[in-house]
């Protein structure tokens, strides 16, 4: 169960204008205009009868631009063709943050750009569907290139992106995925950061820090996992989902975006598309089917998601439906699958109380973050698994996603076991 928290400010966190001497176009030397890119909404990729998923996690090459040569690899193009043709590279582990892999000061203190590529084939049945690239998070600015050509850009260390990749895409021999990240924080970022130059004889000329107010390390990297996916033409762009209790019958209100192969349109509901939806229990059994974009599951004697710690059996804790979604193109005939889970519930407040399905609930637990030892911010199942082990075992049932949104596999996590979640916007120290 994941509640949304406003993101946290300090009034005590300063900014010197004095200290910030370098501008945006020097901090980020490959960003240009931004030239427009369809967006699409971020479900999580899953394989299903009409969807593949190919992980490109991995040991990827990896280099540091010259930490006083900002531009390099935009002017030497190192986007254009394997890293390892342009100069050295070192292996570095995706996803993971890149400051404690090596032993090296350098790639622990390192403020600018880094350089990640690998290469990757395609099945040749992926060739007549769509081919999305996603990438769970990189921290801060991310640019993208497939083969060369720039396919997206995205500022934030704690969201998805992706970009569906077209005449970019090779249908056969090896492709070339190059990623450019920098970590330089300022007074526009979210979070807040500010560029100091000493100015002392103690330092080389051209010397500087990143200074940020925050409690906890600017790691950097590609901190969750790259997905290659595949949709058919006309597919399940997003999927809205809100529970209500009436009595002993839980409802279950959708509301389905579509994009059509024959209109080719976003967000909106498109006439050219079938939609059917049911629902199941854990036991695969069908609970309540609907017809249509947007509508409404009643389920009798609705098995309600409980807490962990307000249910007498583990088994009762996070009990979760699965929402079959599949949608039809009229012209085509091409179907799209996608199944996400769902917890009946609600929450309310008084002033004195917090209530889950209209019960008091009271908050046991922690403050968190995800960085653990050597592999930062990278997403590590092993030590997620652990951590909420030990979260249950202290009798904790919820914590707060200090200072930014986790990953969605996290989020997954917690919802089946029944923990509580404040997901906080990612954003502290803002002014």
């Amino acid at each position: 169960m994941v509640i949304t928290s406003p993101m946290s400010t300090s009034p005590e966190s300063t900014y010197n204008s004095d200290q910030f001497k370098i501008s945006t176009a020097k901090l980020f030397p490959g960003v240009k205009k931004k030239r427009r890119i369809r967006s699409y909404r971020i479900l999580y990729p899953q394989d299903s009868e009409s969807r593949e998923v190919k992980s490109l996690d991995g040991i990827w090459n990896f280099r540091l631009a010259p930490r006083h040569e900002a531009e390099l690899g935009f002017q030497q193009q190192w986007y254009s063709k394997p890293l390892a043709q342009t100069g050295d590279v070192d292996l570095m582990p995706v996803p993971s943050s890149y400051n404690d892999v090596t032993q090296s000061v350098e790639y622990r203190d390192h403020v600018g750009w880094a350089w990640y590529d690998r290469t990757f084939r395609i099945p040749q049945q992926w060739q007549d569907r769509r081919v999305f690239v996603r990438f769970g998070a990189a921290n801060y600015h991310s640019i993208v290139y497939v083969n060369g050509q720039k396919v997206v850009e995205h500022a934030g260390g704690a969201l998805p992106f992706l970009a569906e990749l077209k005449a970019e895409l090779k249908p056969t021999g090896e492709n070339l995925i190059t990623v450019a990240i920098n970590n330089t924080l300022t007074r526009d970022t979210v979070p807040q950061g500010n560029t100091v130059w000493p100015g002392d004889a103690r330092y080389p000329t051209g010397y500087f820090t990143l200074n940020y107010p925050f409690d906890f390390f600017n790691y950097a990297g590609i901190h969750r996992s790259v997905f290659l996916y595949t949709t058919p033409k006309s597919f399940i762009d997003d999927i809205d989902v809100t529970t209500r209790i009436d009595g002993t019958t839980g409802h279950v209100n959708y509301l389905i975006k579509t994009v059509s192969e024959t209109r080719n349109v976003l967000w909106e509901e498109t006439q050219a598309v079938d939609v059917t939806v049911e629902l199941q229990d854990q036991d695969g059994k069908v609970v309540g089917t609907a017809v249509g974009s947007s509508g409404e599951i009643a389920v009798p004697n609705a098995k309600l998601w409980w807490p962990f710690t307000m249910v007498q059996n583990d088994s009762d804790a996070g009990y979760l439906y699965t929402l079959v979604v599949s949608s039809t193109d009229s012209g085509s005939n091409e179907r799209d699958v996608y199944r996400l889970k769902v917890g009946i519930r609600t929450i309310s407040w008084t002033e004195k109380q917090f209530l889950i399905n209209s019960k008091p609930f009271y908050f046991r637990g922690f403050g968190r973050h995800e960085d653990f030892d050597i592999r930062g911010k990278g997403i590590d199942n092993v030590m997620t698994v652990k951590d909420h082990n030990l979260i249950k075992w202290v009798g904790a049932n919820s914590y707060r996603t200090s200072h930014y949104p986790y990953a969605e596999e996290i989020m997954d996590l917690t919802d089946s076991l029944g923990i509580v979640v404040i997901d906080e916007a990612p954003a502290c120290t803002i002014e």
